[in-house]
């Protein structure tokens, strides 16, 4: 292996003080009163052989020398420092020559005094090692143990720095957290990577830009795409905790260094610096000595979705969670690797949006289909309106650009008002699982909070979590929050209003699908009517429809085959008692418990005493007669 320069600079330097010393080592071997004289004699002055010089000349001359020393501003004193400690990992023997010059016949790691010796310094000359030099500053070396000021402390060099000198392939992979090669993928947002490029090229000093998103919107990938239109390679650090090394490694390369994270983080200062932040929230404090520039991330087109799709994933059909929902780069990336390892195309990227949300939501099950729904049919139609708006969203305000009329909202907002039992929570079950979304009801007693100022934070956190995750939110019992704004007479009345003026803001720039649910429609601020996208009004079940309930209720077996009913008359069941769906499955399962208890099938007469439980809920009482097996049951 050819010996880099800086390692004949020390080997030439070692050789010229070996020379002077070994005088000093035969007098002392002489015995042990010429020892002693030797070292009390007066040192000799230092006489450097020009040979030295030449090989320190040749060595400073370098390239990747003279890179290190132009990055970071490094002396002569540094240079010969750092150059000592390179060559001794290069070369470990080196160590035997350092104790020879040490007057000890064992190897003797670099100190700073080993070094004043080797070079020549000054007596008492810290400069090589003083902390505000550059070798201490871009961390290109550091002591192993015990006190950097101490001329007996042990030091040793960055090995990512040795591996730069010496010319070594991936040095800069010696610290994790680096990644000097990102992976190549299409520009989502070209216009908006030309006019960053193009503001941050006309500034005449350091420059700080700053890309805003949440985590995965693809803010590290478009600014790698960024540094490469500023001519540069990118450099994606990961570590923020690496500091000046990273740095460091960013300047040696000519690289734009990419932090993320909120921490604060060295920027390049040189007149022509470039750094790229990647935040999650817009750091408010100055980044002095340079100028910010901040940009958010914006959210992705169905265009933008599929053509990140092809990259991940070419040739593969490009699944309904990708064209509908409004992903972020990194949960299509995740989508693309479970399509890949057999995921079924329509639930990939399900896995990676969770179920779970926190205490301020709960999960509801879906196991209704279109087929359990029993409404009436501009009702279903209604429904059905929803379920195609959410669809077809992409296509109609992407494809067909007419996202320009709702430049504040993509969000599908539905009411859902009706008595109570008519079937607006099916719905919304039914609706979750038609567009493969989960459902999740918001927690009232979890969100509204009694101190100023808490609900409006735990309600920010739900629409967030919603928007992030692709869900259905369903406010049920809308009118809670939804309610009418009053006239202000006193604090209370001013900070319910704030409330409630917070959730039309915030309803209006929801980008997902929410569905408000009540029975007392009148009580919603008209503010909110006019927000909402669709209105369903649900109504009590026709006569008609309450015999689909029960014969869906009723069956006469399972589906597996075993007999559940006996004589029971759905119609009779439908024209003689009026109640909702909710109360008709009570009833059922009512019933289904009575007959169980006494080892019969369902009859009429279980029917009628679970339906007289249920009535008397409500404070209805049974007058009438009807025949069961030739007996007359009151009501």
């Amino acid at each position: 292996m050819t010996e880099p320069p800086f390692a004949r600079w020390v080997r030439a330097a070692a050789r010229d003080r070996v020379e002077q010393v070994r005088v000093r080592w035969q007098r002392r071997l002489a015995g042990v009163h010429a020892g002693i004289d030797e070292i009390l004699r007066d040192p000799p002055a230092v006489v450097r052989d020009p040979a030295v010089d030449r090989a320190g000349a040749l060595a400073l001359a370098d390239p990747a020398f003279a890179r290190l020393v132009e990055v970071c501003g490094l002396g002569l004193r540094e240079c010969e420092w750092l150059a000592l400690l390179a060559a001794c990992q290069v070369d470990p023997q080196l160590t035997r020559v350092l104790g020879y010059l040490d007057d000890d016949l064992r190897p003797a790691v670099p100190t700073p005094a080993v070094a004043a010796s080797l070079w020549g310094w000054p007596a008492g000359d810290t400069s090589a090692r003083d902390g505000g030099g550059g070798l201490v500053t871009w961390c290109l070396a550091q002591p192993a143990d015990g006190d950097a000021a101490r001329p007996d402390t042990p030091w040793t060099a960055d090995p990512d720095v040795v591996g730069w000198l010496c010319g070594a392939d991936g040095w800069w992979r010696w610290h994790a957290g680096l990644t000097y090669d990102p992976p190549q993928l299409p520009c989502l947002h070209p216009a908006l990577r030309d006019e960053i490029a193009a503001v941050a090229g006309a500034m005449t000093g350091p420059v700080e830009i700053e890309l805003v998103g949440p985590a995965g919107s693809g803010r590290r990938t478009f600014a790698a795409q960024l540094a490469a239109a500023l001519g540069r390679p990118p450099l994606l650090v990961d570590d923020a905790g690496l500091g000046m090394r990273a740095l460091r490694t960013a300047r040696l390369l000519d690289a734009v260094p990419i932090w993320s994270g909120p921490e604060r983080v060295p920027l390049d200062a040189r007149p022509d610096g470039v750094s790229i932040v990647a935040r999650e929230a817009a750091d408010p404090r100055p980044p002095y000595p340079v100028a910010r520039l901040s940009w958010p991330m914006p959210q992705l087109s169905g265009a933008d979705r599929r053509q990140l799709w092809e990259a991940y994933a070419p040739g593969r059909p490009v699944p309904a969670t990708v064209a509908e929902w409004t992903l972020t780069p990194a949960e299509i990336a995740t989508a693309a690797l479970q399509d890949g390892a057999g995921a079924p195309a329509a639930s990939a990227g399900r896995g990676i949006l969770g179920s779970g949300a926190g205490a301020l939501l709960n999960p509801v099950p879906c196991p209704y289909t279109w087929d359990d729904l029993v409404v009436a049919d501009t009702v279903a139609a209604r429904l059905r309106e929803v379920e195609t708006q959410v669809r077809l969203r992409t296509a109609v305000l992407d494809e067909w650009d007419f996202g320009r009329l709702t430049p504040g909202s993509r969000g599908v907002t539905a009411l859902f008002a009706g008595p109570s039992g008519t079937g607006k929570t099916m719905a919304a079950q039914i609706l979750a699982r038609s567009l493969e979304l989960d459902l999740f009801r918001i927690d009232l007693a979890q969100v509204v909070d009694k101190y100023i100022g808490e609900t409006e934070k735990r309600l920010a956190k739900v629409f967030d979590e919603c928007e992030r995750r692709r869900v259905l939110l369903l406010f049920d019992e809308a009118d809670a929050l939804f309610g009418q704004r009053t006239r202000v007479r006193d604090a209370h009345d001013r900070f319910a209003n704030i409330e409630i003026d917070y959730l039309l803001q915030r309803m209006e720039s929801f980008s997902g699908l929410a569905v408000l649910a009540t029975n007392r429609k009148g009580d919603l601020d008209q503010a909110f009517m006019r927000r909402l996208r669709v209105v369903v009004d649900f109504l009590p079940p026709t006569a008609d429809q309450r015999a689909r309930l029960w014969r869906l209720a009723l069956p006469a077996a399972t589906r597996s085959g075993v007999p559940v009913c006996a004589d029971v008359d759905h119609d009779r069941l439908a024209a003689d008692l009026t109640l909702t769906g909710a109360e008709i499955k009570s009833v059922t399962l009512a019933a289904a418990y009575l007959a169980r208890a006494e080892g019969e099938l369902i009859g009429m007469r279980h029917v009628l005493a679970a339906a007289r439980s249920e009535l008397a809920k409500r404070g209805t009482v049974l007058r009438t007669d009807l025949p069961v097996n030739g007996m007359a049951v009151a009501r």
